[in-house]
């Protein structure tokens, strides 16, 4: 998914909710974005509170990003983001 595609898609949805990647069942809370070879990376955290819908947006609206694809760190390796669901107030990318 690219960052503009997310940005548009986000953009409907409450400015309070929590920003979550799900990934084996696993909830890791969304903190931070890093630029890496014109790439976005979602940085992860399981102890802290996750970004705000609001705060997540700000970090990704930069016209630079726009055509950016974005992904997630999994252990190891890196996985291409492709879409998320709501669940509880939260919004869960996977």
């Amino acid at each position: 998914m690219r960052t503009i595609d997310l940005i548009l898609l986000l953009n409907d949805f409450k400015k309070d909710n929590r920003i979550f990647i799900e990934d084996n069942g696993q909830r890791l809370a969304v903190v931070d974005i890093e630029i890496i070879d014109n790439t976005v990376a979602l940085k992860t955290s399981k102890n802290l509170h996750g970004l705000r819908n609001w705060e997540f947006l700000v970090l990704l609206n930069k016209k630079d990003y726009y055509e950016f694809p974005i992904f997630y760190h999994n252990k190891n390796s890196h996985k291409q983001l492709f879409g998320f669901r709501v669940a509880n107030d939260c919004l869960l990318l996977g």
